[in-house]
């Protein structure tokens, strides 16, 4: 189902059509699915597994052309948008700044008063006076809609192809002062987590600690790295552990580890088994929620939530089963998703790790316990690596070669820094805050 879906997305990308013709399709093969499923027989023509396989890529065409939105009605695109027009846009994310600019990405809510749709990048230029913008704020604006510019030189990063895979066409440029806030803007979720993150960087900014540390504990624990010096992110990037400033798969995956190993004795309880799984579900999406709900840190905790199912059933067959099921579902909901970096990556180091290093681990088996764990902590990393080379010199051109050396001296201690890391972001929130705690996960 989920490399169907895949090859869907893929064509629906390249191939643009309207979204009605596969919808058409879908419920046309959906008749014949019913069909097929009387008339097949054991041994004869598979009719309902060739019927299935189109209709899951048929979807894939269809969620695809959905998320890109410009073939829908209502799209922005669908109206007069190069000349002065009066925009209503809301706040979905805060891009990090440059020097010159703050970068946001809106929705779309209306276009000369008329409701639309679509995303766009909006551009203010750097001013110390104004009021930052955050995620859920609703403003209005006079300006038009201009062309994303591609890049220039042969093999350099083409923002333009970058955005288009995130169903962004199009930017606007406003000055700081030519808008107008509207008063009673809705209220979501991703706003709501926005500024519960917000507040627990508020608090701690309170306290007496350096710049750097402030900086690092924001990207490690809550996934905010436009504090980061220049200088940090390449001492970090050096080294081969620029990941560990990203809150993503490994963050998440060592999270569940500990809180496999904490919750261990509610399984003495009747059904301490399930009511496990749900507190350790629970407690995944809460620290997604404290991390800003960022699409990095929801597609990791949507996949190592199937992942802790897959072991609170205890069948070894259910991880790969368990991994793809995730896929899909986060496909299903956001289809571009498949063309982001990070999803490549994260999912491939964890079909890597769960395929290769039990493979690595039958060719030595070492006594000593010290030797034991260093071994299984390079097999992991070995694993990973193996899975995302191709990747990484598809996009890059390069690999990290001292990744293995800075992982078996980083992550052995990555479990305490987080837990600790938590420990403090919760204290903080009580105003309570131990300055030797958080000296140690950040030094």
């Amino acid at each position: 189902m989920t490399l169907c879906l895949i090859i869907g997305i893929v064509i629906g990308f390249n191939i643009q059509v309207d979204w009605r013709v596969p919808v058409y399709c879908i419920l046309t093969l959906l008749l014949l699915l019913f069909w097929a499923k009387r008339k097949q027989t054991r041994n004869g023509f598979p009719y309902f597994e060739l019927i299935f396989v189109f209709a899951t890529s048929l979807l894939g065409i269809f969620i695809v052309t959905v998320a890109q939105s410009k073939s829908l009605p209502t799209h922005y695109s669908k109206k007069n948008f190069t000349e002065q027009k009066l925009w209503e846009l809301k706040i979905r994310e805060v891009l990090k700044p440059n020097p010159f600019t703050q970068r946001y990405v809106v929705n779309v809510i209306s276009l000369e008063n008329e409701q639309s749709s679509g995303n766009l990048i909006l551009n203010f230029p750097i001013d110390s006076t104004a009021k930052k913008l955050k995620v859920d704020d609703e403003l209005i604006v006079f300006s038009k809609a201009e062309t994303i510019k591609p890049s220039l030189n042969p093999h350099q990063f083409d923002y333009k192809d970058y955005l288009k895979k995130l169903g962004i066409y199009h930017q606007i440029r406003v000055n700081s002062k030519d808008y107008i806030f509207k008063e009673s803007a809705s209220t979501t979720i991703y706003g709501l987590a926005s500024n519960f993150r917000e507040h627990i960087i508020t608090k701690l900014k309170t306290k007496d600690f350096g710049e750097d540390e402030l900086a690092v504990i924001q990207a490690l624990l809550l996934g905010q790295r436009s504090d980061i010096s220049e200088s940090t992110y390449n001492n970090y990037k050096n080294a081969g552990a620029v990941h560990i400033l990203a809150v993503s798969g490994l963050h998440v995956g060592i999270l569940l580890l500990l809180l496999q190993f904490l919750l261990n004795p509610i399984e003495r309880f009747p059904k301490g088994k399930g009511i496990k799984l749900v507190l350790i579900v629970f407690l995944l999406w809460a620290y997604a929620f404290i991390a800003g709900l960022s699409p990095s840190i929801v597609r990791a905790v949507t996949m190592f939530s199937f992942l802790a199912y897959a072991m609170y059933l205890n069948r070894p067959t259910n991880a790969f089963n368990s991994i793809a099921l995730s896929m899909f579902f986060i496909l299903l909901i956001k289809p571009l998703f498949l063309f982001q970096v990070g999803f490549q990556m994260s999912y491939a180091a964890v079909f890597a790790i769960v395929w290769i290093y039990p493979k690595l681990q039958q060719f030595w088996f070492p006594e000593n316990y010290l030797i034991q764990k260093i071994w299984q902590l390079f097999s992991v990393s070995v694993a990973a690596q193996l899975g995302v080379l191709p990747i990484s010199l598809f996009y890059f051109h390069q690999f990290p070669a001292l990744f293995f050396v800075s992982n078996l001296l980083i992550i052995p201690f990555l479990g305490f820094i987080l837990g600790m890391g938590v420990l403090v972001i919760l204290l903080s929130i009580f105003i309570v805050y131990p300055i030797l705690w958080f000296t140690l996960t950040t030094k």
